[in-house]
């Protein structure tokens, strides 16, 4: 079976040639091993297969795999117990096994037995190459979980959305079908558990994908700046407005805009948003003119809005504008199985951080991460890696730490070993003594309310973001 684009070779001895992007797909099904192999070649990898493991290890023998794609099937004695065989290898190849099972222990043990991801079937190419991408961007060393360069661009038709539990598949299938509609979409769910992710991914896939995507924290501004930012203003509108300046809305014409917390958006301006979503038009600050745009709007929130319109400080005229789709984001305690690959993701991620050793996480780690209840959701973990990282400390130290209540804080204060974090009536260290891990813990206390968290470190709401800014510390929503 050939084809001028790609090589499928099913003996270890037909194996000569050297390549630096060499695949091996082990399946005992030839339809399988044969689709992956064409589909695989024409992305530019060169494929060879086997059906054993002892077939497979003969091509490791022989020549150089740089990843090796492996379907676990007990019945056919294919499971993570041949794991460490694949990898005795001379140049160490990336293990990325594939199962229609997809419990957190598989994963765990999986991992813990060297394999560099894991993925559900069944999957889509598209996911495979973006694994493979994400696999052989990572330094090859055989730690489990360790410090590695920045991963390699993915494919453009590749979810960014990582996990495998059935919550994220359910959330990927219903981003799919939203982003084909051009209907307005409230995205809901707790804070850290990416909104703001969800709301890129059907920008992404919407036909306005070649458009703007504008995102607008609604609570990072005061009313008046806000109002000038959504709509934009004309010179001499206000004292300062020496200029004419475009809005968000405008700036987001024939794409999307994102409304980011539009819970905490203030009742008059509410007002206005309302008549951009009913007549796509809208008057600038100080001017006359009404401005046509065409955009979809995406508004995200973990706030009751429901409670809200009822006390009035929502419009329920507005929130049935926004509602036209609603997509739930689960919180991370109810996708456990997503955790190990998060772990793995954030440390590739941030692993620039550490400058000596790469830092190890064992299986024991991993199994404690994954049934720890995570308040602070997706945020609260990335948090957690970084902190590791850049200060060197034990994986389980903050962890261990925490009760296993959803409702308690999860900051801890520094060099401590009980919960409670920087409390607002500790005494305040100077300002420019605050630390990046200080900063966090009072940030993941709380759940990133920027203005709460300025008032209980003593310092400004501008400091504040100041030094969030300076440390890189918002990289979730």
């Amino acid at each position: 079976m050939s084809d001028s684009r790609f090589t499928v070779q099913d003996t270890p001895e037909a194996a000569t040639a050297e390549s630096p992007n060499t695949v091996l797909v082990l399946d005992t099904d030839p339809g399988v091993r044969w689709s992956l192999a064409k589909g695989l070649a024409n992305s530019g990898y060169e494929v060879v297969t086997a059906a054993t493991v002892a077939e497979a290890v003969g091509f490791l023998r022989e020549r150089t795999i740089a990843a090796v794609i492996y379907e676990l099937l007990p019945e056919a004695g294919l499971t993570q117990d041949a794991l460490p065989l694949l990898l005795d290898a001379e140049v160490l190849p990336r293990i990325i096994c594939v199962s229609v099972e997809s419990s957190p222990q598989l994963v765990i043990e999986c991992m813990r037995r060297g394999a560099a991801d894991f993925l559900p079937k069944p999957f889509t190419l598209a996911e495979i190459r973006m694994s493979l991408s994400r696999a052989l961007s990572a330094n090859s060393n055989s730690t489990l979980v360790q410090r590695a360069p920045a991963p390699a661009r993915q494919d453009g038709d590749a979810s960014a959305l990582i996990g495998i539990s059935p919550a994220t598949q359910e959330l990927r299938a219903i981003i799919k079908r939203v982003a084909l509609s051009d209907l307005n979409c409230l995205i809901r769910g707790e804070s850290g558990t990416g909104k703001d992710l969800v709301a890129r991914e059907i920008h992404r896939l919407s036909r306005r994908s070649d458009k703007p995507f504008v995102k607008v924290n609604c609570t990072a501004l005061p009313e008046q700046l806000l109002e000038s930012e959504l709509f934009g203003y004309e010179k001499g509108a206000f004292t300062g407005a020496v200029t004419s300046k475009p809005g968000r809305f405008e700036l987001a014409n024939r794409g999307i805009i994102f409304l980011d917390e539009i819970g905490d958006m203030h009742p008059s301006l509410q007002a206005k948003l309302l008549q951009v979503i009913e007549h796509k038009e809208f008057t600038k600050l100080g001017g006359r003119k009404q401005i046509n745009v065409d955009v979809q709007i995406i508004a995200a929130t973990n706030a009751d809005l429901e409670r809200k319109t009822k006390d009035s400080s929502f419009r329920a005229d507005l929130y049935f504008r926004l509602n036209e789709v609603c997509i739930w984001v689960p919180p991370l305690h109810e996708r456990k199985e997503d955790v190990p690959l998060l772990v793995r993701h954030f440390v590739q991620k941030h692993g620039r951080f550490r400058a000596d050793n790469p830092i190890e996480i064992t299986a024991d780690d991993l199994n404690i991460l994954t049934e720890h209840l995570w308040p602070g959701n997706i945020r609260e973990l990335e948090s957690t890696i970084k902190r590791w990282l850049a200060l060197g400390k034990s994986p389980l130290t903050d962890v261990r730490r925490q009760q296993p209540s959803a409702a308690q804080s999860t900051a801890f204060s520094l060099g401590q070993g009980v919960p409670g974090g920087v409390s607002a009536q500790a005494a305040k260290p100077p300002a420019e003594e605050i630390t990046a891990e200080q900063i966090l813990k009072v940030l993941e206390r709380f759940q990133w309310n920027r203005r709460k968290a300025a008032e209980s470190l003593g310092i400004s709401y501008q400091t504040l973001r100041r030094r969030i800014e300076q440390y890189g510390l918002d990289t979730v929503s």
